[in-house]
């Protein structure tokens, strides 16, 4: 069986924004492709802290190179049990 990745908003944001451990996603990233997911919130979330840190071009090139390369997921409204 194989494993699947949901990958969390700061881990993108390491690379995107060239953090301290950018190196270990990176790596991360290279080794998992196709198997990845992400959530439409986080996403969201990671073209709000990019725009707030006026690199729109980054959101950009995120959406043009990786999300094609990755699943989108989206969570039902009723699946968080209110």
């Amino acid at each position: 069986m194989e494993i699947m990745y949901l990958v969390d908003t700061s881990i993108f944001l390491e690379v995107l924004l060239i953090q301290e451990k950018c190196k270990i996603c990176k790596d991360f990233f290279d080794l998992n492709i196709g198997n990845l997911y992400i959530s439409d919130f986080s996403l969201h979330s990671i073209g709000v802290v990019l725009l707030r840190n006026k690199k729109e071009d980054f959101f950009q090139r995120l959406t043009i190179n990786v999300v094609p390369n990755i699943d989108i997921i989206t969570l039902p409204k009723n699946s968080i049990g209110v």
